[in-house]
């Protein structure tokens, strides 16, 4: 009887702590999204459908989570769209069809990803530009540079590499999700460094960072070149789904990253929110989409419904706020 006491009030208070999560809004629009798709899709839980569907979600997953290292850092990158464009041109144009290549050439990606990181990092970090112009500046350059390698789409990518992301692991786990699993894994360990608290400190409060000791224009490099491994990931799977390189084919993802980002609770000002709620905010996105499609209604209203469901998630968040203020008067 105690213990079923004891279980009750700590079930009790880890719902009430989540309430207070600011990823708690997403996760309700998510429900109730998920129940919608359901409703529209009578074979929505079934597992050739989950792994279609994350097929179709993980690159956006994936983008999402580097735009979230990015924005909590106190800034953000309007070029991931662009690199990811780049890394499936650069891939598709040097692939061929022995493993051995398609190993060096994936790895080649993730080195070129860094790169970029890198390149964004430095002239946000120590020369101190305003990221959403160097960002916006870069991805022009990135873009150029992907079309002057591949005009138009193209490339090679083996045929048996491709079907492979339409497989699965050991016919047990769907190779997007295996994919994505690995980049959570990899999240996890960086959740455990110095440097995850500092990227929560420098993007909440940069001054009061810098006087505590922190290395600013570090971690600020730091989160470009954490972002860019997931950024990396993405441009992989997004190869794999459509089995060309071109330059224009990750370039939606720049706003949908950001949209992904607000959705789950992440403060554009940084410093506040969840890698988790940028997660939930992109499968949001990708269920927007697939309600759209099952209902047969125009693509053209796409634009519109995204936006409304950000206002929807917005607003939702300011409920507990709202109640916290009621409470003090």
């Amino acid at each position: 009887m105690a213990n079923d006491i004891k279980n009750n009030n700590s079930f009790k208070s880890f719902f009430i702590s989540f309430t207070k999560e600011s990823s708690f809004p997403s996760f309700i629009v998510l429900v109730l999204l998920i129940i919608i798709n359901a409703s529209l899709q009578p074979t929505f839980f079934t597992y050739s459908t989950i792994k279609s569907n994350f097929m179709t979600f993980t690159p956006l997953i994936l983008v999402s989570i580097a735009q979230g290292i990015i924005i909590l850092s106190g800034n953000v990158d309007l070029s991931v769209g662009a690199q990811m464009s780049l890394l499936t041109c650069i891939m598709a144009s040097f692939m061929t069809n022995s493993i051995s290549s398609v190993i060096l050439i994936v790895l080649l990606g993730i080195c070129v990803a860094v790169i970029l990181g890198i390149f964004n990092g430095v002239f946000i970090g120590p020369i101190k530009l305003p990221s959403i112009i160097s960002t916006f500046a870069s991805s022009a350059i990135f873009f150029g540079i992907a079309l002057i390698i591949m005009p138009l789409p193209g490339g090679f990518v083996p045929k048996y590499f491709y079907r492979w992301y339409r497989g699965d692991i050991l016919k047990i786990i769907p190779v997007p999700i295996f994919i994505l699993l690995i980049g959570l894994c990899v999240w996890f360990i960086i959740r455990k460094t110095a440097i995850y608290r500092y990227i929560y400190a420098v993007g909440g409060n940069e001054e009061g960072a810098r006087s505590s000791g922190i290395n600013v224009i570090k971690i600020k490099v730091m989160a470009f070149i954490f972002a860019s491994f997931f950024i990396a990931l993405a441009g992989i799977c997004l190869l794999l789904s459509t089995a060309i390189g071109d330059p224009r084919s990750g370039l939606s993802y720049t706003l949908n990253s950001v949209a992904a980002v607000v959705i789950g609770g992440i403060s554009l000002k940084g410093g506040k929110g969840s890698i988790g709620g940028a997660i939930i905010g992109a499968i949001i996105l990708g269920l927007l989409i697939n309600i759209i499609f099952f209902a047969q209604i125009s693509s053209l209203y796409q634009g519109f419904a995204k936006g409304l469901i950000i206002v929807i998630s917005l607003s939702l968040a300011t409920i507990p706020k709202l109640r916290e203020e009621s409470r003090k008067i």
